[in-house]
């Protein structure tokens, strides 16, 4: 990424999606010009640069490659966890200098291509007379051949392992007997050998459809190193004569873009009437349905190999060429859709395991993630354990700290209430949804947070080649599921999701100011630098990687120990495949969300149909209710939400589990008064009732409502007829609203999907409810978001107490007591500059006359 040739203002553009300040960005390529690398290098190293140009960084020791120039090798790289903890690692050794050129004569990446050249002509024309010659043809498997001992051959000569696991005996008897297959295994459970063996078994080709070129190239090249020849075909393929060879049957299993399936459906059809087709595998396959949280447009037009891959259309076929589906996270209203999209046989085979992972920690924790303010209590463990409990004493250390500081005290949340917070959010969430936004915001917004899977092409040796396959299975008995509880957290690597490409950036060089090795990684950032965080986390030379969704897809570290989310993800399903990225080695595992329990989660902007747009709403709601669950097991909850039932009391790890639900209360009286005021305002909208409640609603003669009231106006309507609950906040009420939806004792009246509750209207079940259970009480566990307003701690009782304000004398001691406790920092005033008249009016600067006050002030200071 040289950025040459580049204008200021669009070196600016690229700098500020990168997730680097706007004034930042303006004063680097003020001093530096308008070269991306030399920007880069110079916002994140500042005037630490070697006047060479070069980063001042000494963390990894270069080798003298045969021309003269210096390259990076491995070994050196490796060499470097030699020097100590002296030399510690930093956000700026991860940013390369852009010197690709130079790199690329070192140990370059290799191709596809050249693996694909190694093959000799005659070897492949040795092996299709071997697969013709051996009967190891699709009709000889089914003639009744003991295709599982010769799979459990294959998979010991190719793969080093000993045997299937249940679910791959599953599916392959399944393609054996011509279904349709779909398949739900955990990441790293080993789905990919379900349609790696058919090509083995039959010598037919296996057409895998995957969404990432960089998964692809990736598995291309582990597959030639077990004897197994691949290619991949798109826009990433640099090579034209792959396709060709391809379509010839060159290749046992060729993986292609969706989009580009659908240009090759003749050339498809040639293969499948002379070496054969096998099997279609479509990978990720959650990205067909528009209920999904990844869908993808071109992946719903796979049905297309239905139509033109059957017996019906191709009359070399006995019977239709079956397909197999495959996929960690799916909902069952997910499946259904993959099914129906796909237009799969009926007789379908769904091949599932459990989503249940015994040595994951599942926690939820209350943080004002929007401020860097929080960063120093959130990752304080994260920091003392990887740098091994060191005092901060350093400059960088103190100089960080103090940033952090400075950047609290002039937070955006410090000047407004928490209730203020949640109906802002709830605005922004509701207006996004209903009247759209204009086009130069949704642009901003775009840039500071939407975030796609990105494509970076990846070395082979950037990936753990022996634990690549396969996650060891965690305990399922309860006695070993408390025995590994008991067990110590080890110090692995680090992930931490966040929303916005800024954010990475931020916690990024927090971290490393603090001694972490940890790097920043988003779609936006140079691919020569979101390589090299590739490499350096499989090689464990990062301990921490801080990432949009771009990073995560195919990872196969088993030694991942803690997955963090800093603010509330846009689905259950994007969550759980995330947090599934951390220990896979069977080991003790956390995965911590850190949200702002106080705020509404916010859809990020995106194109959605209007069908698309309730979804997302549903799934950010039900991601949203399980951080404010404080009573049931998390574990529960996940493995549930996809249709599975949790055959265990609860996992005995999360941390309701380890802590226990809070004491239930008894809300009787007050679920009472929000369902007769949410009753009133109902039948003020309607005309029906008889006017039982219509005092709640404060009308001295009540009137026919036009529309339903919001939640936060029946709330402030019961604070001010009812003085006993002045004090008890939004934040409560909101809380009690959901507990009531979720009983069925209110709905949302206008239809439409909210992250919460905001039209309520009462059901039958609610009015039964407010009129004969009236001496009942009503015992519940107060949720997350009424846990914390219970906790604030709150500087008066009531209104009335506080409209003593001022004149009461205790009062003002107490306000005055605690502006003494905590003074606000003033600002610094600007000295003035020297020779320069001063005046009452402005300091020196002239009036505007085109103002009233310009010329009076004029006037009066003329004389």
């Amino acid at each position: 990424m040289a950025g040459s040739g580049l204008t200021p203002d669009e070196a600016i553009e690229k700098l500020v999606q990168m997730g680097f300040e706007k004034p930042s960005v303006e004063v680097a390529v003020n001093q530096m010009g308008p070269s991306l690398d030399v920007a880069v290098d110079y916002l994140l190293n500042g005037n630490s640069r070697k006047p060479g140009g070069g980063l001042n960084s000494s963390r990894y020791p270069t080798s003298t490659a045969s021309n003269g120039k210096k390259v990076l090798g491995k070994r050196a790289m490796v060499s470097s966890s030699s020097l100590g903890p002296s030399q510690q690692s930093s956000i700026l050794e991860y940013f390369g200098s852009g010197s690709g050129s130079k790199r690329s004569k070192g140990p370059g990446l290799p191709r596809v291509e050249e693996c694909s050249k190694g093959i000799d002509s005659n070897r492949h024309r040795e092996k299709m007379e071997e697969a013709e010659s051996v009967c190891c043809s699709r009709e000889v498997v089914d003639g009744g051949m003991n295709w599982e001992e010769r799979a459990t051959s294959l998979l010991r000569k190719h793969f080093r392992y000993s045997s299937l696991k249940s679910f791959q005996k599953e599916a392959l008897a399944a393609w054996v007997a011509n279904q349709d297959c779909l398949i739900l295994a955990a990441t790293g459970s080993g789905k990919s050998l379900c349609f790696q063996l058919p090509a083995l078994l039959t010598g037919k080709v296996v057409v895998v459809i995957s969404p990432l070129i960089s998964l692809m190239h990736d598995q291309c090249l582990k597959l030639s190193k077990h004897g197994v020849s691949a290619c991949f075909l798109g826009s990433g393929q640099p090579d034209s004569s792959v396709e060709k060879k391809a379509m010839r049957g060159a290749y046992d299993i060729v993986y292609v873009c969706p989009e580009t399936v659908l240009r090759l459906i003749n050339p498809l059809q040639g293969l499948a009437e002379s070496r054969g087709i096998a099997v279609f595998a479509i990978d990720e396959v959650h990205c067909v349905s528009k209920w999904g949280h990844d869908f993808r447009p071109d992946y719903r037009r796979m049905s297309v190999l239905r139509q033109n891959f059957s017996c019906s259309s191709l009359k070399c076929l006995s019977s239709d060429i079956p397909l197999m589906a495959l996929t960690a996270t799916a909902t069952v209203q997910v499946r259904e859709d993959i099914l129906k999209s796909l237009r799969m046989s009926k007789e379908t085979k769904i091949v599932l395991t459990s989503f249940f992972r015994s040595n994951l920690r599942f926690a939820v924790r209350h943080s004002r993630t929007s401020s860097p303010a929080s960063y120093r209590k959130d990752f304080q463990q994260l920091i003392e354990m990887y740098t091994g409990n060191r005092k901060c004493n350093n400059k960088t250390q103190i100089m960080a700290s103090k940033k952090v500081n400075d950047m609290s005290e002039s937070s955006a949340y410090d000047s407004s209430s928490e209730e203020e917070s949640s109906d802002i959010d709830e605005a922004i969430v509701d207006s996004t949804k209903q009247s759209g936004s204009p086009a130069s915001k949704i642009k901003e917004m775009s840039i500071e947070y939407l975030e796609n899977d990105v494509d970076v092409f990846q070395d082979v040796d950037e990936w753990d080649m022996d634990e690549s396959s396969e996650a060891i299975n965690p305990p399922d008995n309860p006695q070993k599921r408390l025995k590994l509880k008991e067990e110590q957290l080890e110090e692995g690597l680090s992930i931490i999701y966040v929303p916005t490409r800024k954010e990475t950036v931020g916690i990024a060089k927090y971290l490393c100011g603090l001694g972490v090795k940890a790097a920043a990684y988003n779609a936006s950032l140079p691919k020569s630098h979101l390589r090299r965080v590739h490499k350096e986390f499989h090689d464990n030379m990062l301990q921490v990687v801080v990432a949009t969704i771009a990073f995560g897809m195919g990872i196969d570290k088993l030694n991942v120990r803690r997955i963090i989310h800093y603010g509330w993800p846009q689905s259950i399903e994007a969550y759980y495949q995330e947090a599934g990225r951390a220990g896979r080695d069977g080991k003790l595992a956390e995965c911590t969300l850190y949200a702002d329990l106080s705020r509404l989660p916010s859809l990020l902007p995106n194109k959605r149909s209007e069908d698309q747009t309730k979804q997302a709403y549903k799934m950010l709601s039900d991601c949203f209710r399980y951080g404010m669950n404080t009573s049931s097991c998390r574990s529960k909850i996940l493995v549930e939400y996809f249709g599975e039932d949790f055959r265990h009391e609860k996992c005995l790890s999360c941390d309701v589990c380890v802590g226990g639900p809070p004491n239930m209360q008894n809300v009787k009286e007050e679920a009472d008064v929000l369902m007769q005021i949410i009753a009133a305002a109902y039948h003020a909208q309607t005309d029906f009732g008889d006017g039982y409640y219509d005092d709640l609603i404060g009308d001295a003669k009540p009137q026919r409502l036009v529309r339903t009231p919001d939640l936060r106006t029946l709330v402030s309507k019961i604070r001010e007829q009812l003085p006993k609950f002045c004090a008890t906040d939004q934040l409560w009420w909101r809380g009690l609203a959901r507990i009531l939806e979720q009983k069925g004792f209110i709905k949302e009246s206008d239809g439409k999907v909210h992250v919460q509750i905001k039209f309520p209207e009462p059901t039958r079940l609610g009015l039964e409810f407010l009129e004969f259970d009236r001496d009942q009480p009503f015992h519940v566990y107060p949720e997350a978001d009424m846990q914390l307003s219970i906790n604030s701690t709150k500087t008066f009782s009531s209104f009335a107490e506080w409209g003593r304000g001022w004149a009461d004398p205790e009062i003002r001691r107490q306000r005055l007591a605690r502006k003494r406790s905590s003074p606000s920092k003033r600002k610094p005033r600007k000295a003035r500059k020297k020779g320069r008249a001063t005046n009452k009016f402005g300091g020196g600067r002239k009036p505007d006359l085109k103002t009233a006050r310009g010329r009076i002030a004029s006037k009066l200071f003329s004389h």
